[in-house]
């Protein structure tokens, strides 16, 4: 009786194992879709960078980067991949000079080659791919990063946002950009900031209202920034100028009023990394008990 048992359980084996050689095998589950993360890495090295930044960086299969950023993190990336997008896709300094014509065209051929780039990183992505976009400061504010994020879809991307300048900068000069009982701070850029045609609409109206300007890419139009603002502000008008904010040597303020500071700027070599406050927060209470 036993052995017969164990004859028909041979022979549904054999059958069972027939049935399998029939059919093909099932197909491996499509990989989970990865992620695009833009991470805003703070102004100035890892000690002003979030952890929840290091930890995006940590899991990512792909870094892009420009190198100047990447520094600093080396030790962060170690055996990771790096690409700079930037080389290929952004402006040079001298196509930034080209006539309006020429400038439309190159617009063009940029374009077409970032959708391109995104493509490739959709295929990426469609692999199960983490890919990480590293970006100075705060990446909402004033980052071309988003450039690059046009043809992702949202539900793909994630934002790690970063240590902006201005807070930064508020911290180097140990006060508040709320203070002074300014009616609100507004963040610009020169080139914004003037208006076309009309260069001063926007500083002639605000002049009216107790507010903090932060100019960022303002020391290029620095001298016609506060010769404007002269126009219409007092003279005595706080400003100050944060170069490299939160950077632990190259950190540098300087402080003077509308009539002192251009002196004390125009011997500065750095036309690039500062950032510019005016107001009376700068030397004003900070906070009024009671508001």
């Amino acid at each position: 009786m036993q052995s017969q048992r164990h004859f028909f359980i041979i022979i549904l084996l054999a059958a069972l194992v027939g049935l399998g050689q029939g059919f093909p095998a099932l197909a491996d589950p499509p990989p989970v879709p990865g992620k695009f993360f833009l991470v805003g890495l703070g102004p100035a090295g890892p000690e002003h960078t979030t952890l929840k930044a290091l930890e995006t960086i940590k899991k990512a299969d792909l870094i892009l980067a420009y190198p100047e950023l990447i520094e600093p993190f080396q030790a962060y990336l170690a055996g990771k991949k790096i690409y700079d997008p930037w080389k290929e896709l952004w402006f040079s300094p001298d196509e930034r000079k080209l006539q309006p014509e020429a400038r439309r065209a190159r617009l063009a051929e940029k374009t077409r080659q970032r959708d391109k780039f995104v493509k490739e990183m959709l295929d990426l992505l469609a692999q199960g791919k983490n890919v990480a976009l590293l970006t100075g400061g705060d990446p909402t504010v004033y980052s071309r990063a988003f450039w690059l994020l046009e043809g992702i879809p949202e539900d793909q991307v994630e934002v790690i946002p970063g240590l902006g300048a201005v807070s930064a900068a508020m911290a180097a000069l140990k006060r508040a950009s709320t203070g002074a009982q300014a009616r609100f701070v507004l963040q610009t850029s020169p080139r914004s900031f003037f208006g076309q045609p009309d260069h001063d609409d926007l500083v002639r109206e605000l002049s009216q209202y107790s507010g903090t300007l932060v100019f960022y890419m303002g020391l290029k139009n620095f001298d016609n920034l506060v010769n404007t603002l002269k126009k219409y502000y007092p003279a005595n008008l706080p400003i100050a100028v944060v170069y490299y904010a939160g950077h632990p040597t190259k950190e540098k303020v300087i402080q003077g009023t509308l009539t002192d500071i251009l002196p004390q700027v125009g011997s500065e070599r750095e036309k690039w990394w500062g950032l510019v406050i005016v107001g009376h927060c700068l030397t004003g209470p900070s906070f009024t008990p009671g508001e």
